[in-house]
């Protein structure tokens, strides 16, 4: 029977722009290798602000599985896309009281804004939030001349200043943001064509090569667009049946009049991409609640699998080894994390794997050892 996880029907819901795809591809190597260096964090959130921007319909179903590998490896993490968070985190440790309902105040920060600006009279055209990187913030688009977006200006400034200075994101980095308000344009109608004949003729392509894996017992298993087709593999299908699964998809391609569209076969290790299923929502509850609140002084959270057996859980500070504070506020941490795996939504998942929790300073000091 073909390989299907509940991650695929989740994608279903998931839209994602063309310019991911040569990211994603690199992506999770990267990720399952430990590296969460801040310039990468900054060069996903410039991928998904052009995602918000610029995308309206133009997705496929080879969009999906460049972003299921990328979900797989990096847990949305760095998208805040989980809020996965136990009721034993709010309450572990007195001393660093975490106050757990942030993520739904953070996913809605930008109807917020848009709502309280709305009710002002500003032409608001959309909100997004810049996420990642040294500095984050909010962008305000407005429809609206050059002339009269520096005269509402101060006036948006104040109301979106007072938003994220309010009481309800008091401790969260939200209180850092910056503001820029900025003229909306619309893309240009070439882009715009372009990204409707690549669905289209995607489209076609998805046409032709889903009856031939469902035949085979596969769905979901495909990547790519209007010239190449990408079929995905578990590591534990035979290679027999691998090249007949390519053979009949080509023969389909050539006999539809797609004969100058290529066929690729990847495999993936079909232990570690479980391994990272079961753990993506325990990493994502901890990066969330660690990466939101300022106490927390942590920059980044990751996890890697060792051979799918074992997994490390890499928790990075952004104190030096040196401050005063990084030893006790690592057990603190470490006690956190560890309480929130035995949680029991989290433990009834993870509970038979083996784990280590790893965290270091931002010079690159382990200090739970």
């Amino acid at each position: 029977m073909g390989y299907k996880k509940e991650e695929d029907r989740i994608l279903d819901q998931l839209r994602v722009p063309i310019s991911f795809e040569r990211f994603t591809k690199e992506l999770p190597k990267r990720y399952r290798e430990g590296e969460f260096d801040e310039h990468r964090i900054e060069q996903v959130d410039k991928e998904w602000d052009q995602f918000q921007k610029r995308l309206v319909k133009q997705w496929t179903l080879g969009k999906k599985i460049a972003a299921f590998t990328l979900a797989s490896a990096a847990s949305l993490l760095l998208f805040m896309g989980s809020g996965f968070i136990s009721p034993a985190m709010a309450k572990i440790l007195a001393k660093i009281p975490p106050i757990s309902s942030i993520y739904d105040r953070y996913v809605n920060l930008s109807e917020v804004i848009t709502k309280e600006l709305k009710q002002k009279g500003y032409p608001v055209k959309e909100v997004r939030e810049h996420v990642g990187g040294n500095k984050e913030g909010v962008y305000i688009f407005l429809n609206a001349s050059d002339k009269k977006i520096e005269e509402m200006k101060p006036g948006i400034e104040k109301i979106s200043f007072g938003i994220l200075h309010g009481e309800q994101y008091k401790g969260t980095r939200i209180e850092d943001y910056y503001v820029k308000v900025r003229k909306f344009v619309e893309e240009p109608e070439d882009w715009k064509k372009e990204q409707d004949r690549i669905t289209k003729e995607t489209d076609e392509i998805f046409k032709i090569v889903e009856p031939v894996l469902k035949s085979f017992g596969y769905e979901n298993v495909w990547g790519g667009g209007p010239d190449k087709v990408e079929l995905e593999f578990p590591n534990t299908e035979s290679k027999e049946k691998i090249a007949e699964i390519k053979n009949a998809v080509e023969n389909a391609l050539k006999a539809a009049g797609k004969e100058s569209v290529t066929v690729k076969t990847i495999t993936f290790n079909l232990a570690k991409r479980e391994h990272y299923s079961r753990w993506s929502n325990a990493v994502s509850g901890i990066g969330h609640e660690f990466m939101t609140y300022k106490k927390y002084h942590v920059s980044g959270v990751g996890y890697k699998s060792i051979d799918g057996e074992k997994m490390q859980i890499k928790i990075r500070m952004n104190l030096l080894s040196t401050d005063p504070k990084t030893d006790e506020l690592a057990k603190d941490l470490h006690a956190m994390a560890e309480d929130f795996i035995h949680s029991e939504e989290i433990w009834q998942k993870v509970k038979d794997d083996p784990y280590e929790i790893i965290i270091t300073s931002k010079d690159k000091k382990t200090l739970n050892k």
